[in-house]
């Protein structure tokens, strides 16, 4: 038995795709994502890049919202082929889904740049600390418009150390068990 989430708004508002009933699956809640949308300007954002992407809704609703291209990186075989066949009912262009490790993606990846980037990986891992890591290292926040990522709300680890030089919080809050940051590049 399949779930369903609604895009909220946009060139594909209301329509809904179809998302595997998984329990490491936590899409990203509407109120979540209307807030996210409210509050970076897409308008700015020609590019996105979803790691941990799982449901794929985050880029589905960014590229609802205008952006030209998305790429969504997930390692996990049924995920991936739940966000392919999503793209192909909702007939979207501009869509690359790359099956990896993030770690793996970001390392061989020769584009660094992209405008939106969502970070939401697994709960009680390392991999946003060693996501966040890899996106400075590799310089794919200079160039970076918005930044998103989430984590468990008992998650006490500030990552700032990561950011801070490049990005200012634009919001910073928890809802239920979850804590998220939207962030904007110092120099728009």
């Amino acid at each position: 038995m399949n779930n369903k989430l609604k895009i909220i708004s946009g060139k594909y508002k209301s329509r809904v795709i179809n998302i595997p009933a998984k329990s490491i699956l936590r899409p990203s809640k509407a109120y979540i994502r209307e807030t996210l949308f409210s509050v970076i300007d897409v308008s700015l954002c020609r590019s996105s890049l979803d790691l941990f992407s799982g449901s794929g809704i985050l880029s589905f609703e960014a590229l609802s919202r205008g952006i030209d291209s998305a790429t969504l990186i997930e390692r996990d075989s049924e995920l991936v082929k739940f966000i392919q066949s999503n793209i192909t009912l909702l007939d979207i262009k501009g869509v690359t889904v790359v099956r990896a490790k993030v770690e793996k993606f970001l390392l061989k990846n020769d584009l660094s740049t992209y405008d939106l980037i969502f970070i939401d990986p697994p709960y009680n891992t390392t991999l946003l600390n060693e996501t966040f890591k890899i996106l400075k290292d590799n310089n794919y926040l200079e160039n970076n418009k918005f930044l998103y990522f989430e984590q468990a709300k008992k998650d006490v680890k500030k990552y700032n150390e990561f950011y801070d030089s490049t990005h200012t919080a634009l919001k910073d809050l928890s809802i239920g068990d979850v804590s998220y940051t939207i962030l904007i590049n110092k120099n728009l």
